[in-house]
């Protein structure tokens, strides 16, 4: 088998953005609120299935083709370890808007509750931002319980931004987000996400967004249930910084990190930036082409691709190669299997 260009297919989705994602992937979205593309996706979108699925060049869906072969699509020892999923979700994402406070159940919530063995750890390589463009991540002093459901209920945003650790963003930046944790991306900025492959959203915030929060915004479980998945500690400056990469250095014939170690539990995420040319062990991978021109080469083939291009690379296409004038984010499964 041989690495796949996926074609582009977007969706539109309650918040404002996307015309970073038409520049880059030189096609538009069905509106000006298209902020998302899932890239090489076998997860549907929560309570709008299909939708999120991503289709082979032929017409067929990808989940379908890696349920057909999924040794040759993810190999022997993932299916062993995690069955047949790729066990990773890419999207990019460009906020026109700041989006809502909100976070993403762990697996020991999901599991318990909706019968779902991957919570939603994620992370964000930032590709550009606007200066000055912000992230809210984690609460700086512990909020009891009753105190977060009252401003939930009242819907103070306001009170839940100032609770809120920020940050500001460049490109080259990669942050984690582990689950559980609150967080808000700002306007103004285009990443390439990695994360476990769930859309499990619990809200915060939603007014003055297009989201009947009341409704969908507690995965159908209630809010009581709903919000004790949300960390309410208090988190120290130095926590939040070690969550924070900043920038990725110069050109390099490796793969080079640009999250801290704990997110390769969930997926794994580096940036190449080859002098000569990248390797990249065999496995199933999702590589999204930032700039630049350059090729894939496998022992079968090689590929021209050039900025804007994502592929889907399977098992099969064993051990491949970077190279060339060309910036990418190579996006794998992580290193630890949920429990099922």
């Amino acid at each position: 088998m041989k690495p796949v260009l996926m074609p582009p297919r977007r969706f539109a989705h309650f918040y404002r953005g996307g015309a970073r994602i038409t520049d880059l992937r030189g096609v538009p979205g069905p509106s000006d609120c298209s902020p998302e593309e899932w890239l090489a996706s076998t997860t549907t979108r929560w309570g709008a299935a299909p939708a999120g699925l991503s289709v082979l060049p032929d017409g067929r869906l990808l989940r379908d083709a890696v349920a057909g072969q999924p040794e040759a699509w993810l190999g022997p020892e993932h299916v062993a370890a995690f069955g047949v999923d790729t066990g990773l979700l890419v999207k990019l994402l460009d906020a026109g808007e700041r989006l809502p406070v909100h976070l993403h159940p762990d697996r020991v919530w999901a599991l318990r509750h909706l019968g779902c063995p991957y919570g939603k750890t994620e992370a964000w390589y930032v590709v550009a931002a606007d200066e000055g463009a912000l992230v809210h991540l984690g609460f700086r002093e512990d909020i009891p319980a009753a105190e977060l459901a009252d401003r939930v209920e009242r819907q103070d945003a306001a009170a839940l931004l100032d609770a809120m650790h920020v940050r500001t963003v460049s490109p080259g930046d990669g942050i984690l987000v582990p689950a559980g944790w609150p967080h808000a991306i700002g306007a103004g900025i285009l990443v390439v996400e990695a994360q476990e492959p769930t859309d499990l959203s619990i809200l915060l915030e939603w007014r003055g967004f297009d989201l009947d929060g009341s409704a969908d915004g507690h995965l159908g479980v209630g809010f009581p249930t709903a919000l004790r998945a949300v960390d309410v500690r208090g988190r120290q400056p130095e926590e939040i910084d070690a969550l924070v990469r900043r920038g990725a250095g110069e050109r390099a014939d490796v793969l080079l990190d640009v999250l801290p170690r704990a997110a390769d539990d969930y997926f794994r995420l580096h940036l190449a930036r080859p002098e000569s040319a990248v390797a990249v062990p065999a496995g199933f991978a999702v590589t999204v082409v930032l700039g630049g021109t350059g090729e894939v080469a496998t022992g079968a083939a090689s590929l021209p691709v050039s900025r804007g291009d994502v592929l889907a690379v399977p098992y099969d296409a064993g051990d491949w190669m970077l190279g060339g004038a060309v910036d990418a984010v190579v996006c794998r499964p992580g290193l630890v299997a949920p429990d099922r």
